[in-house]
């Protein structure tokens, strides 16, 4: 009998990269607005936008899902003509 609590990175192996306690997605949502914001001298601006921004991505990966998002991006959005080699959609993840 294999005990698979004594094995800590099986367990974690597909979690998503976080930057602090975000999620790249997350994070990229909070910190985009403000650096616009401040870019455009309207830091107010930038915190509200990153906070909309912020609970509609929540309340969509709550809905939806991420996995689903991400799929749906990569079949319906257009094929980037510049990145001809996209890999085929069954390939999860390169090793190597």
């Amino acid at each position: 009998m294999v005990d698979y609590d004594q094995h800590v990175i099986l367990q974690h192996l597909d979690d998503p990269l976080r930057i602090f306690k975000w999620t790249v997605d997350e994070a990229a949502i909070i910190i985009a607005p403000i650096f616009f914001g401040l870019g455009v001298e309207e830091p107010t601006l930038g915190l509200l936008s990153a906070g909309v921004g912020f609970v509609g991505l929540k309340h969509l990966k709550k809905k939806v899902g991420l996995g689903t998002l991400r799929h749906a991006l990569y079949w319906y959005l257009p094929k980037n003509q510049k990145l001809s080699n996209t890999p085929p959609s069954y390939i999860r993840e390169y090793m190597g």
